[in-house]
């Protein structure tokens, strides 16, 4: 899956497996992850692209943006998953 080729684009559709969050929420947690600050022009490239691809879908409440995954966006996440779980625990 092209889409999770990036670490951030991948990082973004886990945070937001289960729940919509606000941008800056977002991407104050994808900051806390990786320990550092993360460039706002990556930070919002990578949900531009994850939400041009139909990954991920925005709505506007108020001056805020908010995200939320598609169902095409949860289905690759749990693909995602089923796979690192399958290669962590070594089945084949």
């Amino acid at each position: 899956m092209e889409w999770l080729t990036s670490g951030l684009r991948r990082d973004i559709c886990i945070l937001l497996y289960g729940d919509e969050r606000r941008a800056q929420s977002l991407k104050s947690a994808i900051e806390t992850r990786y320990d550092r600050r993360v460039k706002p022009d990556r930070f919002y490239g990578a949900l531009d692209a994850l939400e041009s691809s139909g990954f991920v879908k925005k709505r506007v409440d108020g001056l805020e943006d908010v995200y939320s995954l598609t169902d095409a966006g949860r289905n690759a996440v749990e693909t995602q998953y089923a796979w690192m779980r399958t290669e962590v625990d070594g089945e084949s």
